[in-house]
Formats: structure tokens, sequence, C-alpha cells
């Protein structure tokens, strides 16, 4: 069954994807501007349009370098299309119009779902477990695992004696406030091909429930500590406490199809349909 929530998503960002590239560069005014950040010719970007494109407050100078790129990268090749007339072909204007119709659907659709309340219960995801179980069969082998990982060698080793010679929790707490910590995740079910880096993925094979792996080097300036809480066969169903995000996500997801179902329906049976 299809994941809505995630299909309604990939819509929307696939539709502003093409506006961003085709529609944004005609809609930059063409007056020069006093304060902007990068210009192609005519079209300039400014830090308020900037910061529409994007978060600025969570990027690096990298990634705002990148974005700024990706911007003079799409004003080039609009310009240069609407030079050599794509701009005005019928195609174009298909295709234009054709995710407008697409775009305001998918928002509507998304306004919708937003003002419906779907209420449940722990029971209610049980039960939908109970009913659903071979969705949630792993096609290969799964690992709980506990990770940690730090930028100072010195701190991750002092983190894996501590963990050895009390418990994990208790090493977590002690190094929580620690800026030299980089990663803190706690009881991520992990496909045996997601595992990283490929050592770990080795080792960890052979480890009882409970071990902690030695210090790994995964790049310069990481180093990280496993630790494994419990391991589950291909083709078997982990429990359900262990996976219930994973059964409320596709349980909401059924639901808002089921909601999307209906509202089209409504709206069906609200207008003049003929279909010769």
């Amino acid at each position: 069954m299809m994941n809505c929530e995630k299909h309604l998503n990939k819509t929307i960002t696939k539709i502003l994807f093409l506006f961003g590239v085709l529609v944004f560069a005609a809609c930059t005014k063409e007056q020069k501007k006093d304060d902007f950040i990068a210009r192609v010719n005519d079209s300039y970007l400014t830090r308020e349009e900037f910061s529409s494109l994007v978060d600025t407050t969570s990027l690096s100078t990298t990634q705002k370098d990148q974005v700024i790129k990706n911007w003079i990268y799409q004003e080039i090749l609009y310009q240069k299309a609407s030079k050599k007339g794509i701009t005005k072909r019928e195609d174009y204007k298909n295709i234009l119009k054709k995710s407008s119709y697409e775009l305001a659907a998918a928002m509507l659709i998304e306004d919708y779902l937003s003002g419906e309340e779907t209420n449940y219960s722990d029971d209610d995801l049980k039960n939908y477990f109970e009913q659903n179980k071979n969705y949630f069969r792993a096609a290969s082998d799964l690992y709980l695992l506990n990770k940690v990982a730090f930028s100072s060698e010195e701190k991750a080793i002092k983190f894996r004696t501590l963990a050895l010679e009390s418990d994990w929790k208790k090493s977590v707490n002690v190094f929580s406030s620690d800026s030299t910590m980089l990663k803190n995740s706690a009881s991520d079910l992990i496909e045996e091909n997601n595992i990283y880096p490929a050592q770990l993925s080795r080792i960890i094979k052979e480890f009882y429930p409970e071990e902690i792996s030695i210090v790994i080097t995964e790049k310069p300036g990481y180093y990280s500590i496993v630790q494994l809480l419990s391991k589950f066969g291909k083709e078997s169903i982990p429990p359900f406490e262990i996976i219930k995000s994973k059964i409320e996500k596709r349980f909401l997801a059924e639901k808002k199809k089921m909601l999307v179902e209906e509202y089209l329906k409504e709206l069906y049976s609200q207008n003049e349909i003929e279909i010769k």
C-alpha cells in the first residue's frame, strides 16, 4: 500500500524544484538591487530572496556558497533558455501548466490533512502490528545499537573505559555535556548493509549482547564506539517496542491515505463530472 505522506512530500518537493528552476528566475525583479548577494546580468539574488530559499541559520559557509552557486547556474540556464525561445514554446507552457495544477492539488491536500486530527492509542498500533506483521519482516539482519562519536580520540577512549567499568548509560551521562561528543544515538535499529564503517560491520557480527566495540576511527577527527544491544536475523519480525516508531509512521500514512480517498470522493460528488 502506497505511503501517502511520503508520496505527497515527494510530489511537493519535485514540483517546487521544477518551479525553482523555471519560474524563480523569471520572477526576480529586473531593476538593480543595492543589497544583493549575487547577480547574473540583470537578475539579482537579494538577501531577502536568499533567506526564502533556505534556512540560512542552519547552513555552514560552504553550504551557503553552494546554494548561491546553484542559483547562479539556474539563472544562467534560464536566461539562455529564454534567449533561445524555450519559454515561449508550447511544450514549455504545457509543462508549466501541468506543474501548477499538480502543485495546487498537492498543497490543497496538505492543507486538508493538516486540519484533520488522527486520534489513536498504543492499542491501535499494537492491533495494526498484529494484523500486518509481514510488512515489518526483516529483509536482512538487523542490529539494535547504541553509538557515540567524539572529535577527540582521548575522550573516546575514556568514554569506552568508563562504559566497560560501569555501564553505557552512566558513561553517556558523564560525557553528555562534553563538547567533543559529536553523536549520541540510543537503541537505533540498523540494517546490516547500512552499518558504517566496514570495519564495524565485520566485527559486530561476532558481538554478544551488551558488548562494546573498540574505538573506531571512521574518518580523521571522528572516533566512534558502538554497543550491540540485540540482533534480529533476516526474515525475523522485531518486537513491537523496538519498531514502534516505524509501525506508527506506516499506520499514520495509511490513515492519511484513507482520509485523502474520502476527501476525493466528497469533492467528486460536489462537481458535475461526465466521462465519455
